[in-house]
């Protein structure tokens, strides 16, 4: 059985079992996102089913799967990834436990700088995003930087 990792708009991540069977596994993913599911591919071992009218329905942004999304890619996404969203490897297959563990740090990094924010808000927009993604580099580079 493999394992879907569940990221929420507030920042918090979930495992959960995914069951074997493909259609299962859909209808999984599609209550998790709360509809139909588009696909994006961000990471070459993972894949982000995400909400595919959640702008539309004015879902909120989640920004950690956001900032995850532009991390891995190498750049700020211009475009913003709505309501909950669900990770699994290609094909809906297990991910890897290295990846689950780079997730879950770079949404943990992004709801640390969203907390700070309640005591010292971010200048604009702009810096906000700068912040956000910095943090998110700065979570999955720490995770490989050579132990000393």
């Amino acid at each position: 059985m493999s394992l879907v990792l569940r990221i929420d708009t507030d920042g918090r991540t979930a495992l959960m079992p995914c069951p074997a069977d493909a259609l299962e596994s859909a209808l999984l993913i599609r209550a998790g996102v709360g509809g139909s599911a588009d696909t994006a591919v961000y990471h070459r071992r993972a894949v982000l089913h995400v909400h595919g009218n959640g702008q539309a329905e004015r879902l909120p942004l989640n920004l950690s799967a956001w900032v995850l999304a532009s991390v891995w890619r190498g750049f700020e996404l211009p475009y913003g990834l709505h309501g909950t969203v669900m990770v699994t490897g290609p094909q809906s297959e297990a991910l890897d436990a290295d990846l689950v563990v780079e997730i879950q740090a770079v949404c943990a990094a992004v709801a640390e700088v969203r907390a700070e924010w309640q005591d010292r808000p971010p200048v604009g927009e702009h810096a906000a995003r700068a912040e956000l993604l910095a943090a998110g580099r700065h979570a999955r580079y720490a995770l490989r930087a050579p132990m000393s």
